[in-house]
């Protein structure tokens, strides 16, 4: 899935909602590949394993507009992704160019936007799904990323910064979830030669929940 791609589709936006546009590719977050279940796939940034040794799911949020592209793989691996029984889910990072680039994004979700359901009972009158009517899901995002040459042909650089706040808020309960996270990206590439490039990148995603 290239850039071009990812900001052309009314994908969620974030790197694992954008994973869902692969065939068979379902559910939330942590998605199902194949047939197989939420905590076993494998995530990579860069080819570098990022997936929680405890979970088996995602560990790291990131700004979706620092992605140069997602690549998903669903089966036939090669013996790199073989390490996992679900899917491969790689994001490639962008590296700067010879451009200076600037890119600042902002949205605002509202659910109370949205259209409402009423809850759905069984035959017997057990509840199958709650009422949304008294629910809440607000998300706000702003996202900052600027990249461009240091040394025109041989060193690249890109600082990125999301920030996204989300509340949620089931039916008959007045507490909501609260979700707030920064997600910072900081990469320089040097490229020396035509066959060679040594990468430094720094990444972190501190989140209150």
């Amino acid at each position: 899935l290239t850039k071009e791609f990812l900001e052309r589709i009314p994908a969620g936006r974030s790197y694992q909602a954008a994973a869902q546009m692969a065939a068979g590719v379902t559910g939330g977050s942590n998605p199902n590949v194949g047939g197989s279940s939420s905590n076993e796939n494998s995530y990579l940034m860069d080819g570098v394993n990022i997936t929680d040794p405890v979970t088996g799911t995602f560990s790291l949020n990131f700004n979706f507009d620092a992605i140069e592209q997602l690549q998903v793989l669903t089966s036939a691996y090669d013996p790199e992704f073989g390490q996992n029984l679900g899917g491969t889910i790689n994001i490639v990072t962008d590296s700067g160019s010879n451009s200076l680039e600037f890119k600042l994004y902002g949205d605002y979700q509202n659910g109370e936007w949205g259209p409402k359901s009423d809850a759905i009972f069984a035959a017997d009158g057990f509840q199958l799904t709650p009422t949304d009517f008294d629910s809440t899901f607000n998300t706000s995002r702003l996202s900052a990323i600027v990249s461009g040459p240091l040394v025109r042909d041989k060193v690249w650089f890109v600082a990125s910064y999301q920030y996204v706040r989300t509340l949620i808020a089931l039916a008959g309960i007045d507490l909501p979830r609260d979700f707030d996270g920064h997600y910072v990206l900081g990469k320089m590439t040097y490229q020396p030669s035509a066959s060679h490039r040594f990468t430094f990148m720094g990444q972190t995603d501190p989140t209150t929940i």
